[in-house]
């Protein structure tokens, strides 16, 4: 009996350890595979919210002449009638090489085509989420145009602006003539064109550029649903003061919430001081798109918008109209910073577009991209002195009403300091 006992307990271990053992590895090959799919590409949980906050800014349909006409106030049936063409389309046979600007200019300018504009470059990863394509041999590339040809080459083009890289692929299972009757029939009142700047291709606007004014009521979110959603329970947090500012703690985390009334913004910081950045532009990006997506916000009206450093400095922004807004304060806007160690600061506006709201005042004509470009000429700024110039519209303050604000169209100005008016711009450097 002892002898029967010893063995069944031996048996018994034996199989208890193996158990034990494949628990371990299964585990493991688990959290392997969560690492390297948030290393890659956005989660299925994120996969909503990118297709709202990665989508293009622009559509831009180059006509039978070749012809260039920004799209503008699409209705949401039309944009998802031309989603749906992609979506059911096979994209396939990838080929990347190195391209000059003349070369791109021509592919974007392609005639009967579409050309789908963001702002900055993004992962394919987050066109495969939005389009439901699964373009994996190209998966680490970075674009910010891509041309959909509509006559009968089937052909279309990823375009990296930056790096100066094409990569051109072949499409099926689509219908092309159907595509391009819905393309034909879009809103367009902007003719564009495409120019070499500061040595990369950028948006030329060759015609003066009328924008209304718009008015909108403003939402403002409570800073609290930003402690809980980052922070945790109330019996984690400690409470201190500087000035009017609050903070919020996590004892247990160090991690901090600072509200800051006088802005209308909350502050994010993490202060472990471990940890590794991850090395490539998705992961950077999934990192900051991660936290947003934990706070459920409406981003009906925000999208991102432009990268800094490889992805460590990273900003969305409130569109009107697939045009930029820019602020005099930090309303509208999020920005995120990863240090060395991969932990992310993030400051979010508490103040967002509501619904629109009349309003009397007249079109604004701006004028065509060389005046802009000639006037900073005269004024004897360089072209190395900014990055960038674009129309926009400024978050104005509302005098009628304290609750609303106008958007008013200007031409802005990127330099390392950051955004400015043309017009404040040019007065800042004639009082320097």
């Amino acid at each position: 009996m002892r002898n029967n006992r010893s063995v069944q307990g031996i048996t018994m271990n034996v199989i208890l350890t193996v158990a034990i053992l494949i628990s371990i590895i299964l585990t493991a090959f688990v959290f392997m595979s969560i690492g390297q799919q948030q290393n890659v590409s956005p989660s299925g949980q994120q996969d909503q919210q990118s297709v709202t906050a990665f989508r293009p800014t622009n559509y831009i349909v180059n006509d039978k002449d070749g012809i260039q006409n920004m799209v503008m106030h699409a209705d949401n049936q039309q944009i998802k009638t031309m989603r749906s063409y992609l979506t059911s389309a096979e994209i396939k046979n990838p080929h990347k090489k190195k391209v000059s600007n003349t070369m791109i200019i021509a592919a974007i300018s392609k005639k009967q085509a579409v050309v789908y504009r963001y702002p900055d470059v993004v992962p394919i990863d987050y066109f495969n989420a939005r389009y439901n394509q699964h373009i994996a041999a190209i998966k680490n590339f970075n674009f910010d145009y891509f041309v959909l040809s509509l006559d009968k080459s089937n052909l279309a083009y990823f375009i990296n602006t930056q790096t100066k890289t094409m990569v051109t692929v072949s499409l099926s299972k689509i219908n092309t003539a159907s595509m391009w009757a819905v393309a034909e029939k879009l809103p367009k009142s902007l003719t564009v064109n495409f120019k070499s700047l500061n040595n990369r291709v950028r948006l030329n606007f060759p015609k003066d550029i009328k924008l209304p004014v718009y008015s909108y009521l403003v939402n403002h979110r409570d800073p609290t649903t930003y402690v809980s959603a980052l922070l945790g329970t109330t019996n984690q947090l400690t409470t201190t003061t500087d000035g009017n500012k609050v903070i919020y703690t996590n004892k247990f985390s160090d991690q901090q919430v600072t509200y800051d009334p006088d802005l209308d913004t909350v502050t994010f910081k993490d202060n472990k001081a471990d940890g590794k950045l991850d090395k490539t532009y998705a992961a950077r990006l999934n990192i900051g798109f991660s936290q947003i997506n934990l706070l459920h916000l409406n981003l009906t009206d925000t999208r991102f918008y432009e990268s800094r450093n490889a992805g460590k400095n990273v900003t969305y922004r409130t569109f009107v109209e697939g045009m930029p807004v820019y602020y005099q304060s930090e309303s509208g806007a999020i920005h995120m910073t990863l240090d060395n160690h991969g932990n992310l600061i993030s400051t979010y506006s508490l103040n967002e577009l509501g619904v629109p709201v009349p309003n009397n005042q007249k079109e604004v004509t701006l004028p065509k991209s060389s005046d802009v470009l000639n006037r900073l000429r005269q004024a004897g700024v360089k072209e190395s002195d900014y990055y960038f110039i674009t129309p926009g519209y400024e978050w104005l303050v509302n005098k009628d009403s304290h609750a609303a604000v106008n958007m008013r169209p200007t031409w802005m100005i990127e330099t390392a300091s950051g955004w400015l008016s043309v017009d404040d711009y040019l007065k800042t450097c004639a009082n320097q």
